[in-house]
């Protein structure tokens, strides 16, 4: 058995309710790691192209990494993998806390579902057994009383994975849910969970991961988890303030969208102190962490009286969701970000495609293209928290107004037509997130080239890990985080390295604060150490590069081409904006693709790995899918 791996995947069919293990192919496992690089692989060979993603034969998979469940920081991640019904494209998602590491502990390198089930059900996972349960109970309950059930039943230790009504309803923006508030929220996977009748993965067990070499992972733990206790990279950030430190910076400097996209921070958005972290910090109560990370950057907060009184606390929300339910509607009052937050989490919906529903549908009312008698009398107007509080509540629900937005802005502008697709800002169905490709260029071609479209963590490109300039000198990594936004040639090497990287680290199930916040060197140490396998950086970078291709692969064989996704005009500066911190910028995302195609070795006309590319990889079996 190779060190880091638990060496078997479970595939569960909810329709005959058979249950099977597989061993792992530690060949496949070395080329592909775990994370939604080992889903893809799986996914792309046993799943016919063309399928419906809330269909019977959709595969739903549940993965963690090779380093989790060790006792490394930073690598307690899991991603959800599948087909999107939001994009039809490649669709994956990830979140941290506890249960990727108990699914390891559980006896699995990963979970995969096919079928439908008849009636609801969990998969209960108990060190190395595995079956259905009957989930009537638990059914229509949100995601709170759903873990409280869990916990109640099978132990404190007992960690969940599951959906609230927003999945069960099939909510195309539903994401997945654990620990009351870590969202696996983008891709929309939530709604397979719920097409399949599947309410929850439950895991519990005590079993081992292996290590190939102990003393040195530990030699390695105490170096790393230095690393971070002393502030390296982003670690003194996200150990103190987190991202929610970074909402006031972030909608001054132009790197928050505005009034759904068409607003200017200082010009549009009133009260913006109130987006200051030493007012949101008086609402933290409690902190915590993940796994084995000394980095504490979780932080619970509670509302306790007032329009907004929660019962009991809450996770504060992160930059995304303030952004979204913030700046994206022109709102400053926070405790009512706090409970859209808090709505979304028991509901299971994706934050940040909920908060740009509602702003796009402030921009329909505003221009007339919806009214008060469309909205069940809500007046959708800019900042105004009640009725953004009461829409995410219908949003979860799909109730009225709320089941024309449940589906995603691009679906809504179908429904309402009359020109509003002008204010529904996505990249092929998925809703930009908080990061404006007019403040940073390269997220333009990051949400339109990658495999997943709209996605903002991508490639990293906002910021670079620690050391790996000094590895790399011949690389320019001076473009990130806003930094010569008017320069458009010499961006794709330091775009493909990232974007390489980060196929890698979310493989392994490394965390991606934790990569902006140790050595660049912790990937290919770390799996070293653990798997005894010889790795280094050109191992993992092409390993990246292989995930990234397969992913590019399924894409394009379910007829999704990223180079030909519509990318909303607003987001790149057409027109460019006559003030603010982003005026007068246009975005060359024509150059930036056609630069990033020839760098990743793609057809800069048809989008597609060339077939040399291919064979380099070691992906030339699916030449005949996409040729």
């Amino acid at each position: 058995m190779t060190g880091g791996y638990m060496g078997k995947l479970l595939f569960v069919n909810l329709t005959n309710r058979k249950i099977t293990e597989e061993a792992i192919d530690y060949k496949v496992a070395r080329d592909f790691l775990g994370g939604y690089g080992l889903g893809v692989r799986i996914i792309y060979e046993r799943q016919k192209r063309g399928i419906d993603p809330l269909g019977e034969e959709s595969i739903y998979g549940i993965l963690p990494g090779p380093l989790t469940g060790t006792p490394l920081p930073v690598v307690s991640r899991y991603n959800i993998v599948g087909k999107s019904p939001l994009t039809n494209s490649w669709g994956d998602a990830n979140s941290r806390g506890y249960f990727a590491p108990t699914l390891k502990f559980s006896g699995y390198d990963g979970v995969f579902f096919t079928g439908i089930s008849e009636k609801p059900v969990y998969l209960l996972i108990n060190n190395g057994k595995a079956e259905l349960c009957d989930a009537s109970e638990i059914w229509g309950k949100d995601t709170f009383a759903t873990e409280d059930y869990f916990k109640a039943k099978y132990g404190k230790n007992a960690e969940a994975s599951c959906i609230g009504p927003a999945g069960e309803k099939l909510s195309r923006i539903a994401g997945v849910i654990t620990a009351k508030g870590k969202a696996a929220a983008r891709s929309g996977l939530g709604a397979i969970m719920g097409s399949k009748k599947l309410k929850a993965v439950v895991v519990v067990g005590n079993k081992v991961v292996p290590l190939a070499n102990a003393e040195l992972v530990d030699t390695l733990r105490k170096k790393y988890n230095k690393q971070i206790r002393d502030g390296h990279g982003f670690a003194g950030m996200y150990s103190t303030t987190g991202t929610p430190g970074y909402v006031e910076m972030g909608a001054l400097n132009g790197d928050s969208p505005v009034k759904n996209w068409y607003g200017i921070g200082e010009s549009d958005l009133k009260d913006i102190n109130q987006y200051k972290f030493n007012f949101m910090e008086k609402y933290i109560v409690k902190r915590g962490t993940c796994y084995k990370c000394p980095m504490g950057d979780w932080k619970y907060v509670a509302v306790k009286e007032g329009p907004y009184a929660l019962d009991g606390l809450t996770q504060m929300p992160e930059y995304e969701t303030t952004s979204a339910f913030g700046s994206y509607c022109l709102n400053t009052n926070y405790e009512s970000i706090i409970k859209c937050n808090d709505l979304c989490n028991r509901y299971g919906l994706d934050t940040i495609s909920t908060g740009a529903a509602i702003a796009f549908a402030m921009s329909c009312y505003e221009k007339g293209l919806i009214t008060k008698k469309d909205t069940d009398g809500i007046e959708l107007t800019w900042g105004n928290h009640q009725a953004i509080v009461k829409m995410t509540e219908k949003i979860g629900k799909r109730d009225g107004f709320g089941d024309i937005l449940a589906d995603g802005v691009k679906i809504a502008s179908e429904k309402i037509g009359m020109g509003s697709e002008k204010y529904a800002i996505h990249v092929g169905g998925q809703e930009l997130p908080a990061h404006d490709s007019r403040f940073e260029p390269s997220m333009a071609s990051i949400y339109k080239n990658e495999a997943t479209p709209g996605r903002h963590i991508q490639a990293c490109q906002y910021c670079v890990p620690p050391m790996l300039p000094e590895l790399m000198p011949d690389i320019d990594f001076g473009f990130s985080f806003g930094n010569k936004r008017d320069i458009y040639t010499g961006r794709a090497k330091a775009q493909r390295v990232l974007a390489n990287l980060f196929h890698s680290l979310s493989s392994i199930g490394m965390c991606a604060w934790g990569f902006l916040s140790t050595d660049v060197t912790f990937m290919h140490e770390c799996l070293s150490a653990v798997t005894g396998w010889e790795v280094d950086l050109d191992e993992i970078l092409l390993t990246g590069e292989r995930i990234g291709n397969l992913r590019l692969a399924f894409a394009l064989r379910e007829g999704v081409n990223p180079i030909k996704l519509k990318y909303p005009d607003i987001a790149i500066g057409k027109p460019p904006f006559k003030n603010g911190p982003t005026k007068d910028i246009t975005v060359d995302l024509d150059l930036i693709t056609k630069e990033y195609c020839q760098e990743m070795g793609w057809d800069v006309k048809t989008g597609k790995p060339t077939k040399g590319k291919l064979k380099e990889l070691g992906l030339d079996w699916v030449l005949n899918d996409i040729y």
